[in-house]
């Protein structure tokens, strides 16, 4: 097959580039050797364990395919975190305590991805074994922004947005217990959702907190994020109108940097230029999540880290989230009931405010993208603002077990981002509200 040379497979959007590749205007080869220079040239750590030769044969075999014309992924590139099981492929989960062994078989989400045509390119780097909101914490040293160099992409996804935003892929397929894909999502200037629990399947992947795990797409538009849950989740419903918004007024307010909130208000007031009412709602309960969220997920994770930490080799953080959790057990039960009190109101509080309005609205999180450790200025680290406090809105949704997507903001300098929240399902009426911002 002859490609166009005057078409760059890098510049394309996910849809135009399988569009491209299902007409024959390029190859799925050409496009996967243009992304494999991108990958090879980029300095941000983003992607790990590529091999070439491993994706030109995916390739290959994507322009040999009888149905090419009709594959939704049609030779579009995609990177997988490195918690997702890829048949052949040790997934270390960031980690050097993994036990070595090769996954006997693809996740549900990667047979899927297969199956739709994409080609997989790599494996985004990723906090240890999902335990971090910067990436920093990967035994493979961590990845910088494409938006600063010398500041976090967020995590635990962040290898996934950092990879989308450097253009290094169209696509990613990252995980989000408590905000791991919105949060790079927002500090890297990129698209993520955490969907509807139960829509994509999560067997295959590492679990954290199975109840609040969720597998997502990340992407540089609404658009191509949509086209890759629909093949994540084996389809998405069509979506409603969404008529009336409201912004949260605990995760909207003083909490958040000012900057944050520029951008989020003139976001907000997009939408409600667009004829969309909005009207301010609450979540009371919000501001306790992240210390609800760190109980239950450190005092879940005592069930699957003991072979990570028998091995000897985990890592500084993993050591640390071990200590904390049994220091919850140890002092009783009362803390952990406390965290699920919490996250029932929670659930309540969300339905509650759903039922008043379509759609729940708040920046994604308090703050930007924070200077990587070791690069924090001494006005930095002044600011209370800077410490990790990054998943504080985000865990909300996982809690309250709703889906929530992360959107770029218009903000002056770095990244910000806007979370819109809905009811369990209606994951394609936060996509298509997403592009009227």
């Amino acid at each position: 097959m002859s490609s166009d040379p005057t078409l760059d497979p890098t510049r394309l959007d996910a849809r135009a580039l399988a569009d491209a590749v299902r007409r024959g205007a390029v190859s799925a080869v050409d496009v996967a050797r243009a992304h494999l220079a991108r990958v090879a040239a980029d300095r941000h750590h983003a992607i790990l364990a590529v091999d070439p030769d491993r994706v030109i044969a995916q390739a290959t075999a994507v322009d040999a395919r009888p149905d090419r014309d009709r594959l939704p992924l049609a030779g579009v590139p995609v990177t997988v975190k490195d918690n997702v099981d890829v048949a052949g492929e040790v997934t270390t989960a960031g980690s050097l305590a993994h036990d070595g062994m090769p996954a006997e078989a693809d996740a549900p989400v990667v047979t899927r991805l297969r199956a739709a045509g994409a080609v997989l390119l790599g494996r985004a780097n990723m906090d240890e074994v999902a335990m971090g909101a910067s990436t920093q914490t990967s035994a493979y040293g961590p990845t910088r922004n494409p938006a600063d160099p010398r500041r976090s992409p967020g995590g635990s996804s962040g290898g996934c947005a950092a990879a989308v935003a450097a253009g290094l892929v169209p696509l990613a397929v990252g995980t989000d217990t408590g905000g791991s894909i919105r949060e790079p999502a927002s500090q890297c200037g990129v698209v993520g959702m955490a969907p509807s629990p139960g829509l994509v399947p999560a067997d295959g992947v590492l679990p954290f907190h199975p109840e609040l795990d969720r597998v997502g797409p990340l992407a540089r538009t609404a658009a191509d994020a949509a086209l890759l849950l629909d093949v994540l989740a084996g389809g998405l419903a069509d979506p409603s109108p969404v008529r009336r918004i409201g912004v949260v007024a605990e995760l909207s307010g003083p909490r958040n940097r000012p900057d944050v909130l520029d951008a989020f208000d003139r976001w907000s007031r997009d939408l409600e230029t667009s004829g969309i009412e909005v009207v301010t709602v609450s979540v009371a309960d919000g501001p306790e999540a992240l210390a609800a969220y760190m109980t239950l997920t450190s005092v879940a994770a005592l069930d699957w880290l003991g072979p990570w930490l028998a091995s000897g080799r985990a890592g500084e953080e993993v050591v640390r989230r071990a200590e904390y959790a049994a220091s919850l057990v140890e002092e009783g039960a009362e803390r952990v009931e406390w965290a699920e009190q919490v996250r029932t109101r929670l659930h309540d509080q969300v339905a509650a405010a759903l039922r008043e309005v379509d759609v729940l609205v708040s920046p994604t999180m308090p703050t930007v993208a924070p200077p990587l450790v070791g690069e924090i200025t001494p006005e930095e680290l002044a600011d209370p603002l800077a410490a990790p406090y990054t998943d504080c809105w985000t865990v909300v949704a996982n809690l309250a077990g709703v889906p929530a997507l992360s959107v770029p903001a218009p903000a002056v300098g770095l990244p910000v981002g806007a979370m819109l929240m809905g009811r369990p399902g209606a994951d394609a009426d936060l996509l298509a509200l997403a592009p009227t911002r």
